[in-house]
């Protein structure tokens, strides 16, 4: 479609409706909304950003939903949180890096998410070094160095946590071992009847 084709479809299916179409986007989600207003695929995807960048649509529905958000980010990450608001094209990079500020900075969701992964983020930082952790967690700009500094030192602790935890337990079941053989009563069996 080019720009008049666009602007005709935002005149027609969004001019004058923009509020009550963003609070049945909350309320019900995308698709009740296209089948509400009967627009095609190709009417929606206009409709949609011109909803997300003129609009701020996106940024209304995450602060309406934000235990929604916050959960599915902690759980999953940015990579899925971008595919239930269907923003995973690079045009929705600017938009996608306000809404990580608030779900991921601003509520703490960063820590969470590495609190919960903390596994398999200690792995990936063996295997592929902190530039790819800190790139998968979305933290590679600048602005970013104070919580990128907070991620390192909860993985820090994590693992010397674990290292300890291990070297401790090892380190009782040998002592363990050794006070109950060195109280244990040494009986031949033949004394007490058993053969």
């Amino acid at each position: 479609m080019n720009f008049e084709q666009k602007q005709s479809v935002v005149n027609r299916l969004v001019e004058g409706k923009e509020a009550s179409l963003i609070e049945k986007y909350i309320a019900d989600g995308p698709t009740k909304v296209k089948e509400g207003i009967a627009a095609t695929d190709e009417e929606w995807s206009v409709i949609f950003d011109y909803l997300v960048f003129e609009e701020n649509l996106l940024y209304k529905a995450v602060i309406a939903n934000i235990d929604f958000f916050l959960d599915i980010y902690v759980k999953h990450g940015s990579a899925h949180v971008r595919e239930v608001l269907d923003i995973q094209h690079q045009k929705y990079d600017i938009i996608w890096e306000i809404l990580f500020d608030y779900i991921a900075i601003s509520h703490e969701g960063l820590y969470f998410h590495v609190m919960e992964h903390r596994d398999k983020y200690m792995t990936a930082m063996k295997a592929r070094g902190g530039d790819f952790v800190r790139k998968v967690l979305g933290v590679w700009k600048g602005k970013y160095e104070e919580n990128w500094a907070k991620v390192l030192d909860f993985l820090l602790h994590a693992v010397c946590d674990a290292i300890f935890s291990e070297q401790t337990y090892e380190n009782s079941i040998k002592a363990f071992s050794m006070i109950v053989n060195g109280v244990r009563e040494h009986r031949p069996i033949y004394k007490h009847g058993l053969i």
